[in-house]
């Protein structure tokens, strides 16, 4: 995809940020993105994708297609780069799945599909408190094989959970855009609005995780455990 005249303009706001570039922005528009969450509690990281110039968006989990389509209409209007659809369930050949978890439906929906397998990188974003970020790139495991508690029955929402869901979008794009520091799997903690970062021990992870998880790594899952 080549970028047109209206859109080097468009988005000439981000292109021009170091580290980003006119091949970064054409990796976004060709992007496939899954957003499981509540549709409400989407709205502000879909809005921030939609005018970033995410190509495809898919919107699944709780919310429900009357929602989606209603939120469909306004990406349109916001930017016509943008298509967004409403899916039952997580597409099997995505990018990146941007999963925002702020109560027990979208803690369910997550569980469902966490050990699957799967294309792409993933995003969980723990909007209850203590709240969190997990980063897992394409390949690294799912929310069974990595830390950070990702399937913990949710407690209260966090304080500031707006803040930490666009801190999240934030770090999807660089995933999407293909920025070179987005490539290790790592878990941002919060504290208000102060946060840290730790990597995730992937392969501490897979040693003790599961067998009978069934994302992609699977294999060495059951290898390792043996």
């Amino acid at each position: 995809m080549t970028l047109s005249d209206r859109q080097i303009e468009r988005y000439s706001r981000q292109i021009i940020v170091p580290g980003f570039s006119g091949a970064a922005q054409e990796r976004l528009l060709a992007s496939r993105l899954a957003i499981l969450a509540d549709a409400n509690e989407a709205e502000p990281a879909l809005v921030y994708f939609a005018g970033a110039g995410i190509g495809h968006i898919t919107l699944a989990g709780p919310g429900g297609r009357a929602a989606a389509e209603e939120r469909a209409a306004r990406i349109r209007d916001l930017n016509s780069d943008a298509v967004l659809a409403h899916a039952a369930s997580v597409p099997d050949e995505i990018d990146l799945l941007f999963a925002l978890i702020g109560g027990p439906e979208s803690r369910s929906a997550l569980d469902a599909v966490a050990g699957r397998p799967r294309s792409g990188a993933m995003i969980v974003v723990r909007i209850d408190a203590p709240a969190r970020i997990a980063i897992i790139p394409d390949g690294a495991g799912c929310p069974r094989c990595a830390g950070g508690a990702l399937l913990d029955p949710p407690r209260a929402r966090a304080e500031h959970a707006e803040f930490v869901a666009m801190v999240a979008a934030v770090e999807a794009l660089k995933l999407l855009a293909g920025l070179a520091e987005a490539n290790a799997a790592a878990l941002i903690e919060f504290d208000g609005l102060a946060a840290s970062a730790r990597p995730l021990p992937v392969h501490d992870l897979i040693a003790a995780a599961s067998p009978a998880c069934g994302c992609r790594r699977a294999g060495e899952h059951a290898s390792a455990s043996r």
